[in-house]
């Protein structure tokens, strides 16, 4: 089966609105710096699409049991493109174009005030480099954020408006710090392989009853903890810390969703010593207890 080109390069016009759009609005808030909308897309499989807009969108993709595979292309970004991360952010005026394995997902956008994003970020231009962290964002800051935005959004309560503003514009502090982390510097001696980035990788993911250590990250990689906390600095401009703390939050909203494991189970799976423990951790990174994440999914 080949491909089918889903083109939305046409921005906001009244050619792009006459376009079919393969999504449903399940949720929406507008509010003076956004508009936010949780959709779900039913995609043929494969798809390809083509997006342009003139306005930056910020996008969170909830997690399927099928799990989701895709890769992404900016226009001036590095060839081959990139892998699709849980969150991603396509700059304002540059094409993106992307493939995956199509189906249903739900995916919640926020379409950011250019004027407006511009003057908290002083973003305007856009390196290859720069490009590459939009396509796959891992803050656990971000996330605890667009989780708690999505909640003002899917069960608005008092002052839900007042609070997505405030939500809206810490998106666009952090995303203005992701996009100021220092590079790498060409030919230097730190940083990490791709082969030694995929080891942490699989080890956070596929952990199950033991949270892995720093040192057993290290020891995986063949290196001393000290080098691995800086060269994983180096390689991805995140501390080593943040990440685990984002996949861990990750897993533990993906196991929720699944509805399968009890809390105590959920807090074992991740390395956690009790279900309280799980809870305060859980509740520090998104300000809701796990209950009240389940009551926000209903």
């Amino acid at each position: 089966m080949q491909n089918s080109l889903i083109d939305f390069s046409g921005g906001t016009g009244p050619e792009a609105e006459a376009q079919p759009r393969p999504w449903t609005v399940l949720a929406a808030l507008t509010i003076p710096d956004a508009h936010i909308e949780l959709r779900r897309y039913d995609l043929p499989s494969p798809n390809e699409m083509l997006e342009l807009d003139d306005a930056p969108i910020f996008s969170l993709s909830l997690p399927r049991a099928e799990g989701m595979n895709g890769r992404i292309t900016f226009d001036g970004g590095e060839k081959g493109g990139h892998r699709v991360g849980r969150m991603m952010f396509r700059p304002a005026g540059v094409a993106m174009y992307s493939t995956g394995d199509g189906g249903t997902m739900e995916i919640m956008t926020v379409r950011m005030d250019p004027d407006r994003f511009r003057t908290i970020t002083g973003l305007e231009s856009w390196d290859p480099i720069s490009l590459q962290r939009c396509a796959m964002i891992t803050s656990s800051t971000m996330f605890a954020l667009t989780e708690r935005l999505r909640g003002e959004i899917t069960v608005p309560g008092h002052g839900a408006e007042v609070a997505a503003e405030a939500l809206v514009r810490l998106l666009m502090v952090d995303i203005g710090r992701q996009m100021r982390m220092p590079a790498r510097k060409a030919g230097s001696r730190g940083g990490l392989a791709p082969w030694q980035l995929g080891r942490i990788e699989d080890a956070l993911r596929g952990a199950e009853g033991h949270w892995p250590t720093t040192a057993e990250l290290a020891a995986l990689c063949g290196v001393s903890r000290s080098h691995l906390s800086r060269s994983f600095m180096e390689a991805t401009g995140k501390p080593l810390a943040d990440h685990a703390a984002a996949v861990r939050l990750e897993r533990a909203q993906d196991m929720i969703r699944g509805g399968r494991l009890a809390m105590n189970e959920i807090a074992a799976a991740l390395g956690y010593a009790t279900a309280s423990a799980f809870s305060a951790a859980f509740r520090r990174m998104t300000g809701r207890t796990p209950k009240q994440f389940v009551r926000l999914l209903s």
